[in-house]
């Protein structure tokens, strides 16, 4: 019975909590979708994912918040206020235009799960040679004054397939802002304008690879090709049933350089249940050896290996076993839940920063990058910064990949250990 004592512990925690709450709430300059959470003090954080599609003469922004708090659909525009500015660019005083959200629940707002979201539109500039632009939301809690900025980029006039259409819930009313949908869920690929056109899918069973060390400076091997196993045509405004994990993508000409991109999942993600998932995300505070154990078990010797793992991580302290496994997939969780893309969201360079050294302290942000800053934690450094660089992807439009240095050495590897000695308790 023992050597089930650890897998036990997993599904136990798993299973029976709800998604962990942040412990902070705002960026610097506001977190955009798929940002990390700034680490602060006090209570449960909001989240905020957000998107843009166009709509013609205006653009359509849409705010999917998590308050962090139970709220009713009915009660959250009393206690919640959403304005808006538009600036030129990132750290520009201009403001091209501002206002503040009407939350009408039914109409501009909805509730799906924990997640509230809010729609708005935003006319497009007079001025033709306007491109760009950043719209900076303030959203307020007004009963726990708490506050996040959401910044999100906008294109004016684009050829990007993904500013024009999106998934949407089966409905065809809440867009998809998390980047995957359980498989066995109905959604719906449309425009805010009502398009009705065709689409050609494509489904890719493959496995991508986890991020590399921080420390790793050497060129990443190219990703073997993708090979479609099926491809299939869909409607817009028609219903689209999802019938397996991995990597859907959808374009409308096989001619384009940038589609839309949709994850299937299980119906525990972001949560990780099964035994030869729950092993994976151990690679980032292993040793080559301990990995390989258990990485490589067979598909019955899942759970013996596991167990190993942690009890022998732990000097075969169980207490201690039982702490460092809630803290360690609480994290895996948030990375799921937060930073998915075309991969899941532990295997991305932010969800492995945000995994080893948890939520940043703040949250620098501009148009082509995203700096997570880290202050004093121990007697181990005053300040370090981790800069993740938007690269252009054809799934994903929040693709994101870390700048390495071997310097973040004594940073790194220290917090790898405070894992490893079960010093992290968060």
């Amino acid at each position: 019975m023992k050597r089930y004592f650890i897998y036990l512990i997993i599904l136990l925690f798993v299973a029976g909590c709800s998604s962990a709450r942040r412990r902070s709430a705002a960026a610097n300059s506001g977190p955009a979708s798929g940002s990390a959470p700034v680490q602060r003090s006090e209570g449960a954080a909001m989240v905020v994912k957000s998107k843009f599609l166009d709509n013609g003469s205006a653009v359509r922004v849409y705010l999917s918040i998590d308050p962090g708090r139970e709220v009713a659909l009915a009660q959250f525009p009393s206690q919640f206020e959403i304005r808006y500015t538009v600036a030129p660019e990132y750290g520009s005083r201009s403001v091209l235009q501002s206002g503040t959200v009407a939350l009408r629940p039914g109409e501009t707002l909805f509730r799906t799960g924990s997640w509230y979201t809010a729609y708005f539109d935003v006319p497009k500039p007079t001025n033709r040679d306007v491109f760009t632009a950043v719209l900076l939301a303030d959203i307020n809690d007004q009963t726990g004054s708490r506050r996040v900025q959401q910044d999100v980029p906008l294109r004016f006039q684009s050829g990007k397939v993904g500013d024009y259409f999106a998934f949407f819930d089966k409905n065809g009313q809440v867009p998809k802002l998390l980047n995957y949908a359980t498989v066995g869920d109905t959604v719906q690929l449309r425009s805010v304008a009502g398009k009705d056109t065709t689409f050609r899918g494509f489904h890719y069973g493959y496995e991508f690879e986890q991020a590399l060390s921080p420390l790793n400076t050497e060129p990443r091997r190219p990703t073997r090709q993708l090979f479609t196993d099926s491809a299939f045509t869909v409607r817009t405004n028609a219903p689209l049933q999802l019938t397996r994990e991995g990597l859907y993508y959808f374009v409308r000409d096989t001619t384009e350089n940038f589609g839309i991109g949709l994850l299937g999942v299980d119906d525990r993600y972001p949560r990780m249940t099964r035994p030869e998932k729950l092993v994976r995300p151990v690679v980032y505070i292993s040793t080559n050896s301990e990995y390989s154990d258990v990485a490589n078990a067979r598909d019955r010797e899942f759970k013996k290996a596991l167990d190993r793992y942690w009890l022998a991580l732990n000097s075969g302290n169980q207490q201690t076993a039982r702490r460092t496994i809630r803290a360690y997939y609480r994290r895996v969780e948030q990375a799921n839940r937060l930073f998915t893309t075309y991969k899941e969201g532990w295997k991305t360079d932010k969800g492995m920063v945000y995994i080893v050294m948890g939520p940043p302290n703040r949250v620098q942000r501009s148009r082509d990058k995203e700096v997570w800053v880290y202050t004093r934690r121990s007697s181990q450094f005053s300040e370090i910064n981790f800069t993740f660089n938007r690269r252009a992807n054809q799934f994903v439009d929040d693709h994101y990949e870390l700048s390495r240095f071997v310097e973040f050495q004594p940073i790194w590897i220290p917090a790898v250990e405070a894992w490893r000695n079960g010093e992290v308790d968060q």
